[in-house]
């Protein structure tokens, strides 16, 4: 692995668990889990979330967001420069090949600086039962796939996520192809769908 696809990764790394970058005090470390890293998130009313890095650099990062009462999903790559804040990326995920969920996902710049992420900020329940449940994901967009992800040790992730919710509490304390290798969001979509997410 190259140097500059390393030092991509950390900055993905370091934006996703550092919403507030220059205040790291915002984010402390829970616990780990199968792979995955298990913190809480003091800027969105001690929030609890898991991440983790996967084989191909694609970067996950789903919590709570205890402030507005929402289960949220980040994807992050190194490669996808190209996605913009507030932009609107219709995306679909596919669960194992059988479960498909078609929607929007937004760009998200996390803590004022760093790399922009795709994210949806209010996963429903089905599609966080899959994400626990299923083996493998698939992201596509404008029909490639983007991200091919496992899912091992999703469920210990979240259920750890969950405890580490209950400890701290859930109201808040202050209120086709594949394009892995590639940046898939460098053109505009060409078509909005329905968000099933929600």
């Amino acid at each position: 692995m190259s140097l500059t696809r390393l030092i991509g990764i950390a900055t993905c790394i370091a934006a996703l668990t550092s919403p507030a970058a220059s205040q790291t005090r915002d984010v402390a470390k829970w616990g780990q889990v199968g792979g995955w890293e298990i913190r809480v998130d003091r800027s969105l009313g001690d929030g609890c979330f898991a991440f983790q890095v996967f084989e191909r650099g694609t970067v996950v990062r789903i919590g709570f967001d205890v402030a507005k009462q929402q289960i949220y999903l980040f994807f992050g790559h190194d490669n996808w420069r190209s996605l913009e804040q507030g932009k609107t990326y219709v995306v679909r995920v596919v669960f194992d090949g059988v479960s498909t969920y078609d929607g929007e996902m937004q760009g998200e710049l996390i803590g004022g600086s760093g790399p922009v992420f795709l994210a949806h900020l209010d996963l429903s329940a089905d599609f966080v039962k899959d994400f626990m449940q299923r083996n493998n994901m698939e992201v596509f967009y404008r029909g490639d796939r983007i991200a091919h992800l496992s899912l091992r040790n999703t469920y210990a992730a979240v259920t750890e996520v969950v405890n580490c919710q209950r400890e701290l509490g859930f109201a808040s304390k202050r209120g086709g192809g594949s394009r892995e290798s590639g940046d898939p969001f460098a053109k505009q979509p060409s078509s909005r769908g329905r968000d099933p997410f929600r």
